[in-house]
């Protein structure tokens, strides 16, 4: 797989405005430098969830076994269908259907929910959601991004996978909470397909003062705060008002204590 480099992908003004519209093959732009990284990928103990809560109390039935239920969405933006967004320079042909992504990478454990609906608030069974994005350290896998230090190429799978909606169109990842790299706000890609078919690309946000609370932690507190806000992605936009903004609470995961995150995938037909 060639080398792609985060800092060639740049943007202008007038570029910016075509890959907000692109689809599977946009482009997405880096930071100025990038970010420092481990040596070592040797796996921590669990790192420990923020003490503050944000966005709201823990739902119920938030257990590590505990299925996550319709009543857990239904205070979260629905009929709302997501606007696309750059897939990034990253994404990977290969789907990875498994449920657990981490594949023993350190980091502040995440239990990653979402419902996906139409624009009617119904539920969408077996929709698939792709999820892909990087490690503690803002490094993917299967590219070498343009890091330093720790860069990990072809052949990894690390942070990638899908998994497809049950009845309720409920579905969930057992993954880590992603770092950050230079020029970005800390985001999830996202990819929904309705019958093989590619029906929405997008990107999914953190709540900023949780994110602060987590990269002061573990893995994350050698690298500090992210150096982007969503004021200042240039791909973010509003992710409160969009419904790309991913609901956030202090929670148990089967990885132990970390984060419960939970949101509505809302798709055209």
């Amino acid at each position: 797989m060639p080398r792609l480099d985060r800092r060639s992908f740049l943007l202008g003004a007038g570029a910016l405005a075509v890959a907000a519209c692109s689809d599977d093959a946009g482009n997405e732009p880096a930071g100025p430098t990038s970010t420092a990284v481990p040596t070592s990928t040797a796996v921590p103990t669990s790192t420990a969830a923020p003490t503050t809560t944000i966005g709201g109390s823990t739902p119920p039935g938030t257990g590590v076994t505990d299925p996550l239920t319709v009543a857990q969405f239904a205070g979260l933006p629905v009929c709302l269908a997501l606007p696309s967004a750059a897939a990034g320079p990253f994404p990977t042909l290969r789907q990875l259907d498994r449920r657990n992504v981490t594949e023993g990478y350190p980091g502040h454990p995440l239990r990653l929910g979402m419902r996906v609906v139409d624009e009617a608030c119904e539920p969408l069974p077996g929709a698939e959601v792709e999820i892909w994005h990087a490690d503690a350290s803002g490094d993917y896998s299967s590219f070498e991004d343009g890091g330093s230090g720790k860069d990990e190429g072809e052949g990894t799978t690390f942070l990638r996978g899908f998994q497809t909606a049950d009845a309720d169109g409920i579905l969930e990842f057992l993954t880590i909470y992603p770092g950050w790299y230079g020029g970005r706000a800390v985001h999830i890609h996202l990819r929904a397909r309705i019958d093989g078919d590619t029906v929405l690309t997008t990107q999914l946000y953190f709540d900023e003062a949780y994110t602060e609370a987590v990269m002061a932690t573990g893995e994350y507190a050698r690298f500090g705060p992210p150096d982007t806000t969503w004021a200042t992605d240039a791909l973010a936009g509003d992710p409160a008002a969009d419904g790309t903004a991913i609901t956030l609470s202090p929670a148990a995961t089967a990885l132990g204590e970390g984060t419960l995150g939970l949101v509505n995938v809302g798709l055209r037909r």
